[in-house]
């Protein structure tokens, strides 16, 4: 677990530094440079050309992480396998933009009375796609060698700044929302190319080759893994999009717009998820590969109490500075009281997943996967089929009910399989206090008195709640890791004091 501690920390400072930017950029920037409209489209391109980059990456990044380890060589060139897997991904690309190509009108057929945007722009999303195939394999690649900082860094806190500077130039007038669209692919692009030189520069893989027929390589084991990882990995990723999806086609962009809007909120609850998959991801494929269970077993426990402590605080403080939030972002397109529902119920749904740890990865990692994509494909179809029976009558909230539900049950279904099979499972009577815990902060900072400056709220009603509930985490021991590093954070400052 020393790995997993030093990254994790670091990659934790940079995902909350990025959280922040996005933050700004969510609640300050957009409400104010931008329409719900537009707002709205800014997620359908995300939403779209990520699922594009998923298909077409061909399952490449679940190879690396998985197999890597069977490949690895001291000269170096580990057996031309990142070659290999570099070639089926740009295969997968040409593939997938051409079927691309061919569909435009039933693809359109969608979006054409309520996301003229998307039909403006639709062949942007070909070359955004190739920068986050690019920026994913090469992100990939750093962290099968435990590189994990630098890819965070581009990608959550440099890609935002950016992000903040383009909306900027809107506001003074210098660019209109057309430029701020191409600058916003670019920025992919970019981000690519320097993560691309941060990787040569580290000396970890040679790019000569002796054997160019790979023949080293299980090419066929590998293509059936990448294949049932992409059809997952992608119906995943549409669990977490298909709202967004469905919305701007059944609803429009406008309301699509408020309710990405509250989803990017909640997303923060997912942060410490982020930070610590980055590590542990690799930890559980590096231990499948001895079979070392116990290590499994000891980083799903504390990986999931964890994400559940960090996530809840994160859960509350936004609900008690609901009203805080309303007053700094000022835009009734998108603070209307009706909406905040939109945010208890994601909310909801990332807690839950957050808190299920690592239980989807461990059976993707596993020589089981294939029971995930059958898992997963349910999912989705239960998904979409609640998201066409609730969109029509509540919309936005349609949505997150059906997100809810469905994560929820996904979560649970991995949960029994692991316990049953494999005799693991992350669940104390410490996750209950934590729920304790939580309503007790919640009641504390939510009931608090008011203070007439908003910004003084907000900086006085958190830190009287994240106080009373670190103080009860500390008390009861939740987590022994958080302890742990409360207690050498306190021994540093007592021997500055002495």
């Amino acid at each position: 677990m020393g790995i997993v501690k030093k990254q994790v920390y670091k990659n934790t400072i940079v995902s909350y530094a990025g959280m922040m930017i996005a933050y700004i950029n969510t609640v300050l920037l957009f409400p104010f440079f931008t329409n719900s409209a537009q707002y709205g489209f800014y997620n359908l391109i995300i939403s779209v050309s990520v699922l594009y980059s998923l298909v077409a990456s061909m399952g490449v990044p679940g190879i690396l992480l998985r197999y890597f380890p069977f490949y690895r060589t001291e000269d170096r060139k580990h057996n031309g396998f990142l070659h290999w897997t570099a070639l089926i991904a740009v295969f997968g690309f040409i593939a997938v933009s051409a079927l691309y190509i061919i569909l435009k009108p039933v693809i359109l057929s969608a979006y054409t009375n309520t996301s003229p945007l998307f039909v403006q722009y639709y062949y942007y999303l070909i070359p955004m796609s190739f920068f986050i195939i690019a920026f994913n394999y090469l992100e990939m690649t750093g962290r099968i060698v435990y590189l994990t900082i630098y890819s965070n860094f581009l990608q959550t806190i440099l890609l935002r700044l950016l992000t903040t500077v383009f909306l900027i130039m809107i506001a003074f007038k210098w660019i209109n929302f057309n430029d701020f669209v191409f600058l916003y692919i670019g920025s992919n692009g970019l981000i690519s190319l320097l993560l691309l030189i941060s990787i040569i520069a580290t000396g970890k893989f040679s790019y000569r080759l002796n054997d160019y027929r790979f023949k080293t390589i299980e090419k066929r084991a590998m293509i059936n893994f990448g294949l049932f990882t992409v059809v997952s990995s992608a119906i995943y990723v549409l669990l977490q999009k298909v709202d967004t999806l469905m919305l701007s086609s059944m609803a429009g962009d406008a309301i699509q717009g408020a309710y990405s809007w509250y989803f990017n909120i909640a997303i923060v609850i997912s942060v410490p998820a982020q930070a610590l998959n980055r590590t542990t991801y690799t930890i559980v494929a590096d231990a499948w590969k001895t079979k070392d269970m116990p290590s499994i077993a000891a980083v799903y426990s504390k990986t999931s109490i964890i994400q559940m402590i960090i996530g809840s605080l994160l859960f509350i403080g936004i609900i008690i500075n609901r009203e805080n939030l309303y007053a700094i972002a000022r835009n009734k397109e998108f603070t209307d009281p009706k909406y905040f529902s939109l945010f208890v119920v994601i909310g909801f749904g990332f807690l839950v997943d957050i808190t299920g740890g690592l239980n989807a990865y461990i059976i993707t990692a596993s020589h089981k996967y294939r029971l995930f994509t059958i898992l997963i494909i349910a999912a989705i179809i239960f998904c979409i089929g609640l998201n066409y029976l609730l969109i029509p009558k509540y919309q936005g909230l349609g949505s997150a009910i059906a997100y809810l539900l469905t994560i929820s049950g996904l979560n649970f279904a991995t949960w029994f399989y692991i316990k049953y099979r494999f005799k693991m499972q992350p669940f104390t009577v410490k996750h209950i206090w934590v729920v304790f815990i939580s309503a007790v902060s919640f009641l504390i900072g939510y009931y608090f008195w008011r203070m007439p400056n908003v910004f003084a709220d907000i900086v006085v009603r958190s830190t009287i709640t994240t106080t009373v509930y670190g103080l009860l985490t500390y008390y009861f021991n939740i987590s022994k890791d958080v302890n742990d590093k409360v207690d050498t954070y306190l021994n540093k400052v007592l021997k500055l004091i002495k």
